[in-house]
């Protein structure tokens, strides 16, 4: 389960509250745990995570959080940030584990944490220039014929063209100059 901004609102507004032995245990597979660290012994970590109290053997993880025992923490190259609500109410800062699906993954002091790259804004050295939409528009020139709409695929010598109100049309590559980004 992926936080919200609703729980990272709260989060941030209840950050003094917020236990100290918070942290993740994260799988090579990328899945993984979050909760209280309750007990660390015998290379087994006691969570209690919201499934209820769970025992995990520390050579199938990395942890993440200050509560990590020594020797368990993620090695996490430093790519520190500092997300901020688009509104303000918030900021998380950590280090940038991944950025996957237009999220921030970040290491953070009370384990992992997702946040959508699209409801905050980012500063530090770890921060990912969002992609740039990549515009499909092209404008098909023939003479004084010109056919604007978006270019869904080139084949078989024709230019399949998404055109406003109708639909597909196929146009013959060998007729018509294609101007845009979008142009093979």
């Amino acid at each position: 389960m992926r936080p919200t901004i609703l729980a990272l609102t709260l989060l941030a507004t209840t950050g003094v509250a917020q236990s100290t032995n918070q942290i993740t245990l994260k799988y090579d597979d990328g899945s993984g745990v979050s909760g209280e660290l309750v007990e660390f012994s015998n290379g087994i970590f006691r969570v209690q995570a919201s499934v209820g109290l769970i025992a995990i053997p520390a050579q199938d993880v990395s942890c993440i959080g200050v509560a990590c025992p020594e020797g368990t923490a993620l090695e996490v190259p430093p790519a520190p940030v500092t997300l901020t609500a688009l509104d303000g109410t918030f900021n998380v800062s950590g280090n940038v584990i991944d950025f996957v699906d237009d999220e921030y993954v970040l290491a953070t002091d009370i384990g992992e944490i997702r946040i959508s790259a699209s409801l905050a804004t980012c500063e530090g050295v770890g921060c990912v220039a969002p992609p740039q939409p990549v515009s499909r528009d092209v404008s098909l020139v023939s003479g004084t014929t010109t056919i604007e709409g978006e270019l869904v695929r080139v084949e078989d010598g024709a230019y399949i063209v998404d055109v406003d109100q109708l639909g597909q049309m196929r146009v013959d590559a060998s007729t018509f100059e294609c101007r845009g980004d979008a142009c093979p």
